[in-house]
C-alpha cells in the first residue's frame, strides 16, 4: 500500500505543478492580454480629474436649469397675476388651479 500512497503523492506532485504552470501562462487582470487593446489602462489620478471635470459640467449645467424653472416660475405668476387683474378667473379659483398644477407637479418630481 505505501507504493500506492508513494504514486499518489507523485501524482499530486505533477498536477500541482501543471496547474501553477498553466496558471502562470493564463493571462489575468492584470495583464495586457486580459484587458484587450481596446480598453485604455488609466491611472486613478486621470480618472479622478475626469470625474470631476463631468462634476463640474453637471454642476453647470443643474445651475441653469435651476435659473430656467426659477424664471418659468416667476413668467406663471406674471401670467396669474395678469389673468387675475384683467378679470379673468376670481382669486379662488387661480389660487386652486395653481396649488393643483403645484401638487401635480410635486407628484410627477
Amino acid at each position: 500500500m505505501s507504493w500506492l500512497n508513494s504514486s499518489l503523492n507523485t501524482l499530486k506532485g505533477q498536477l500541482t505543478t501543471l496547474a501553477q504552470e498553466v496558471l502562470a501562462e493564463t493571462a489575468g487582470p492584470g495583464d495586457e492580454e486580459y484587458r484587450g487593446p481596446e480598453i485604455e489602462t488609466r491611472t486613478a489620478a486621470e480618472l479622478l480629474a475626469d470625474t470631476q471635470i463631468e462634476n463640474k459640467q453637471l454642476d453647470k449645467l443643474c445651475n441653469e436649469k435651476d435659473n430656467e424653472i426659477a424664471l418659468l416660475r416667476k413668467q406663471i405668476n406674471e401670467m396669474q397675476t395678469k389673468i387675475l387683474d384683467s378679470g379673468g378667473g376670481s382669486a379662488s379659483t387661480s389660487k386652486s388651479v395653481s396649488s393643483c398644477k403645484k401638487e401635480k407637479w410635486q407628484a410627477t418630481n
